[in-house]
């Protein structure tokens, strides 16, 4: 199981890491589509540029809302804007966070092989996530509006669709569920 370190806010090494992503998005660009990102439509990795410029555009003023991992490489692997929310959950007004914004690095989003690729950087963002909306003393809850091509990857982590708008939520006993999940995971490699 890869390891990955959770940065809160958009750090020095957040900021270079956007730049390298800008650069290899460019450069697989080049290499992979002809130099026409037209090309790569309807893929993970044209996916990957639109949310990349996306968050570059928006975390100015939203330095602290930035969440991110970076990979066994000091490579940033994953990032997200998140916002505090408050959703209706059995009647009930709950205080969560909401996931804005999220993508994986160019390399993790490529169909092609490349040295940078490392599997699970979004799932350990979501896991650090949780452990610090719990360290804030807000709910585990957490609220995000997935594209229709990410939706599985959400549902296998334990998020439901609420309404077909595309917004889903992982509960409370799904978050306590996806942390036990990875923690024997991590337990049952350290002993392969």
């Amino acid at each position: 199981m890869n390891e990955f370190t959770y940065i809160v806010g958009a750090t020095v090494e957040v900021q270079q890491g956007l730049a390298i992503w800008a650069s290899k998005i460019l450069e697989y660009v080049d290499t992979y589509y002809q130099g026409d990102r037209g090309n790569a439509s309807g893929t993970d990795f044209y996916g990957c540029i639109s949310k990349t410029e996306e968050i570059s555009e928006n975390i100015f003023g939203k330095e602290d809302l930035v969440r991110s991992v970076v990979d066994d490489q000091n490579l940033l692997a994953t990032i997200s804007i998140i916002n505090r929310t408050e959703i209706f959950i059995e009647n009930q007004l709950t205080y969560c966070l909401e996931i804005e914004n999220i993508t994986n690095s160019p390399w993790n989003t490529i169909e092609y092989p490349v040295p940078e690729k490392r599997k699970g950087a979004a799932t350990s963002l979501i896991e650090g996530i949780i452990i610090e909306s719990r360290s804030l003393g807000l709910s585990d809850i957490l609220k995000l509006f997935a594209v229709p091509e990410a939706k599985e990857f959400y549902q296998d982590l334990g998020f439901e669709e609420t309404n077909g708008s595309g917004e889903m939520i992982l509960s409370s006993n799904a978050a306590s569920m996806l942390l036990l999940d990875l923690e024997q995971k991590r337990n049952s490699t350290s002993f392969d």
